[in-house]
């Protein structure tokens, strides 16, 4: 029995609602990953080597747009904090 996973990373093209963009998918579970937090550019888009970091997956395109709204695209809008 094995605790670990080694994900089989292939390219994947997401289309929803007007947006078109290129991830990751494993190709044994489904599960897709942010593009952001896998930097799929390097993993599986240009196939160089693999990710590091915290990588988030999901199972549904539509999570995966959700979370791309809420946690990149509004801490890329939200004010500074003053230092």
């Amino acid at each position: 029995m094995s605790y670990t996973w080694e994900p089989r990373w292939e390219k994947f093209k997401v289309e929803s609602n007007g947006i078109v963009f290129w991830t990751c998918r494993d190709r044994i579970t489904g599960m897709i990953a942010c593009p952001i937090c896998v930097n799929a550019y390097e993993t599986c888009i240009n196939a160089r080597g693999g990710g590091k970091g915290e990588v988030i997956f999901f199972y549904r395109v539509e999570d995966l747009i959700y979370h791309l709204r809420d946690y990149h695209a509004r801490s890329a809008f939200r004010p500074k904090a003053k230092q």
